[in-house]
């Protein structure tokens, strides 16, 4: 048996050519970029992205990336591209870009959003930039949160966010109703993608994976939560598109952190093919790292130097080149 920290060793190696490919994380793309959330890029942006990987890169569905590199023929220029969640910019923008350029993508969908239309950081947003102009001050766990103006207010959303992010879902829940109970403010807009709109996508040739229910961390759960929030994220969108669901994607994804061997081998159990994590570096499917395959966040606004960021990231990581590693790791945009 292989042990974790072999396995570990493993997934950390430079590829062999032709047998790894790179995986761009996105999350939310909107007309404006709000600053608060730093997941969410400028649709212009991202247009401008897709045009820089459509003119010097390779970019492959999940199901081509995943069979070239069992056959060691993955393009040294290849790319895939996921979402992760499900919002609604997913049909909005998103999917009218892919096309237009006549790119494919996996989404990862939270299915809880399907059912109720939001997320539960959805909330916390909603609860503080509704709340009433008088309300100046948050307090929640013995912490105060400066609610007086508009740069407070998305400055506290963040702060919330973080501060709710490692709860278990129980106490998670109670947090954002103590929220909402100083806020007033309950009524939720419907910010998810529809089970009709993810119909269409899939109908379109996107791939559609699963990212649990209700976004929770894994670690923080007891093991029959985690399993069910794989297993019936699973069965929901099989059930609503009429296919197989072959791919995950881990919640928050950091290993060691927000999941563990454990959540793979559930993942493992439930019938999935392969599963993401959000850890940095090239996706390898190698029997031992193919449950946790990594991804690169591409937070570049500059669309040249978002290109030579995610080309020097695949010759550094094929070629285990470390200074090139630490440059593109940490000069950012």
């Amino acid at each position: 048996m292989v042990k974790r920290n072999q396995i570990q060793q493993e997934c950390k190696q430079p590829a062999s050519s032709g047998s790894s490919f790179a995986v761009l994380n996105y999350h939310r793309v909107m007309p404006i970029h709000t600053f608060w959330n730093e997941q969410v890029l400028d649709v212009g942006v991202f247009e401008q992205q897709l045009q820089q990987l459509k003119r010097f890169f390779r970019v492959l569905s999940l199901e081509q990336a995943l069979q070239l590199a069992a056959e060691g023929k993955v393009p040294a220029n290849a790319v895939v591209i996921t979402i992760d969640d499900g919002f609604a910019d997913c049909f909005d923008h998103i999917f009218p870009l892919l096309q237009r350029y006549q790119l494919q993508a996996t989404f990862f969908i939270s299915t809880q959003g399907l059912q109720q239309g939001y997320l539960w950081e959805n909330q916390i947003a909603n609860a503080i930039l509704q709340a009433p102009a008088e309300i100046t001050m948050l307090k929640l766990q013995d912490r105060q949160f400066a609610t007086s103006g508009k740069t407070e207010r998305h400055r506290s959303i963040v702060a919330i966010t973080d501060l709710i992010k490692y709860h278990a879902m129980a106490q998670r829940n109670q947090l954002i109703a103590a929220l909402i109970a100083q806020t007033g403010v309950p009524q939720m807009h419907h910010e998810f993608v529809t089970a009709e709109q993810l119909k269409q996508m899939a109908a379109a040739g996107m791939t559609i994976g699963a990212h649990t229910v209700h976004h929770p961390i894994l670690a923080l759960e007891s093991a029959e939560t985690a399993r069910q929030e794989i297993a019936q994220s699973k069965a929901i969108l099989e059930q609503l598109l009429a296919q197989p669901v072959h791919y995950f994607a881990y919640p928050n994804g950091k290993f060691a952190v927000d999941f563990s061997d454990e959540h793979i081998a559930q993942v493992k159990d439930c019938g999935f093919a392969a599963a993401f994590c959000t850890d940095w570096g090239q996706a390898r499917p190698t029997e031992e790292c193919r449950f946790r395959l990594r991804r690169f966040t591409p937070w570049d606004r500059n669309p040249w130097l978002f290109s030579l960021r995610l080309a020097l990231h695949i010759v550094a990581e094929r070629y285990s080149i470390r200074f090139l590693k630490e440059w593109v790791g940490t000069h950012g945009n």
